[in-house]
């Protein structure tokens, strides 16, 4: 429908609109003058002349309509000279067989000077205006000597009628560049308004809050991208109703509008969202906004303003702890090379283990208190997953490889690719049970052709309660673990512009790493 609405504007230009009107009053002038009845004041000096002249101006006004965008195209600026130049002449004449300029037909004249300042650049408005003057000045001389039998010298009336062509001329001229500035304006600012609503447009579908609009029907008329995904990913909620739970929400907040945010979830495996309602201001009427927050997220930016504190105090901690530990460390050293009995070596050995143990926690517990940083590099996945189950399957694991066929690039820092793959399939052998089987896939991600390795085993998996932790720092179903694994391993893979999720619909316990195009660099 816009489309539509700029075409036929486009259409009405003046050129055109004038030339419509010409066209017109020729037809106009031509039928009055032959179903006029006698007496009519069309021709009484010369009917002959006003009849040939009405109806040449006819045909000439319909093939200068036909030929008028071939002369635009060759004469841009000054097509529109000859169409108007023709009026007043052929005016000129028609005035004269209808009796001189006594004769209304005079205004008419008045119209083309008016329309030559609107379609002429420059001065080309004033030259027709003195065209249509000298015009009806040698009209009136001619009709004075030669119809009227009076003095060559009476130009009076022709005189006063040359000035208010002039002064209609420079009026016109002033309105129309009034009227141009007045347009070229509005179409600066209908480009820069554009730019801002698209501006706008891009800005609200790239937040991360998810944004949607509905009307008083309870039908979405707007929903950027992340309320898209956070509602549902599969249809389209533009010009569809707006979800069932979405609506039993809104009207509990217009029952109680000073009740907290409430929370929602559309699945049972989707994400927590709060939502809030607001009136959008607007011209039109009753639209409604709904802000949608994944409450996931926000809880995530709320730890890692916990974690920053924490981690700072935890590597001061570290350092102090670690100096005595290097002590006991170095004093063990020496007493295992003095002489000791059987029993004496055990406790060493028991002193050796918890050192080296303390040591590990210390380690990532510094790495906890800094954002991991690596070099990220185009990698061929298959050879990095084939080098790490090559180290499990010399320790015993039972692990598999399933890839597409075709080789899959990342990009990734290959050191901290190793580093998160064995601690998957660490994780997935220690908590499988007896007879786990580990299974790694590499296949590109489902619609988004991004390439996607996934770690799953045959073990019990992980309960609901454990699910919601995960990723947190110093959460563990482990007697011996620190519960900086999965918190580390995910720090990497965002390091690298990765993402690690858990599958929670799939048997036994499943981890899938999403990874960057490996065309795109990282900043």
């Amino acid at each position: 429908m816009k489309r539509t609405t700029q075409t036929e504007t486009s259409f009405w230009t003046p050129a055109r609109v004038y030339a419509s009107y010409r066209i017109l009053l020729a037809a106009s002038l031509t039928g009055a003058f032959f179903f006029s009845q006698a007496g009519s004041p069309l021709g009484r000096s010369d009917p002959r002349l006003f009849m040939w002249t009405s109806v040449t101006y006819l045909v000439l006004t319909v093939v200068s309509a036909l030929i008028m965008n071939r002369l635009a195209k060759r004469f841009p600026s000054w097509s529109s000279l000859l169409p108007v130049a023709m009026d007043v002449l052929l005016l000129t004449l028609m005035i004269h067989a209808s009796g001189g300029i006594q004769s209304s037909l005079s205004v008419l004249l008045m119209v083309t000077v008016a329309s030559a300042n609107i379609l002429l650049p420059g001065r080309g408005g004033l030259l027709v205006a003195a065209l249509a003057t000298l015009a009806v000045l040698f009209e009136q001389f001619w009709f004075s000597i030669k119809v009227s039998g009076q003095g060559p010298l009476h130009l009076t009336e022709a005189g006063v009628l040359g000035i208010a062509f002039f002064v209609t001329a420079i009026i016109v001229r002033q309105i129309a560049q009034r009227l141009a500035q007045s347009e070229a304006l509005t179409a600066t600012q209908r480009v820069a308004i554009g730019q801002l609503e698209a501006l706008n447009r891009q800005i609200v579908q790239r937040m991360r809050t998810g944004i949607l609009v509905f009307d008083p029907d309870m039908t979405v008329v707007l929903a950027n991208q992340s309320a898209q995904n956070l509602v549902d990913p599969e249809r389209p909620l533009v010009n569809r109703p707006l979800p069932e739970k979405l609506v039993q929400l809104y009207n509990e907040s217009l029952d109680h509008p000073r009740q907290a945010r409430q929370t929602i979830k559309f699945s049972s495996s989707g994400a927590t969202l709060l939502v809030r309602f607001a009136e959008l201001q607007h011209d039109r009427p009753g639209l409604t906004l709904a802000f949608l927050e994944d409450q996931r997220q926000l809880a995530q930016e709320a730890q890692q303003l916990k974690l920053a504190s924490l981690g700072r105090l935890s590597a001061t901690i570290a350092h102090e702890i670690r100096n005595p530990l290097s002590a006991i460390n170095h004093a063990a050293g020496l007493l295992s090379e003095s002489d000791r009995n059987a029993e004496d070596g055990r406790l060493l050995e028991i002193i050796f283990s918890h050192v080296s143990r303390v040591n590990g926690i210390i380690d990532d517990v510094l790495n906890l208190s800094k954002r991991p940083s690596g070099t990220a590099a185009r990698l061929n996945l298959g050879e990095v997953v084939d080098s790490v189950v090559r180290h499990w399957r010399d320790q015993g694991a039972d692990i598999t490889v399933d890839t597409a066929g075709d080789a899959i690039e990342v990009r990734f820092d290959r050191q901290q690719l190793e580093q998160v793959l064995n601690n998957l399939v660490s994780n997935a052998i220690r908590h499988g049970g007896d007879n786990v089987q580990v299974q790694v896939t590499m296949t590109p991600a489902a619609g988004q052709a991004l390439p996607c390795l996934r770690v799953e085993d045959n073990g019990p998996g992980i309960s609901e309660e454990a699910q919601a932790h995960l990723f947190e720092p110093f959460f563990t179903t482990s007697h011996e673990g620190t519960g900086l694994g999965l918190y580390l391993c995910r720090e990497l893979c965002e390091a690298n512009q990765a993402w690690l999720e858990h599958e929670p619909d799939r048997d036994g316990a499943s981890f899938v790493i999403t990874f960057a195009h490996p065309e795109r660099v990282f900043h």
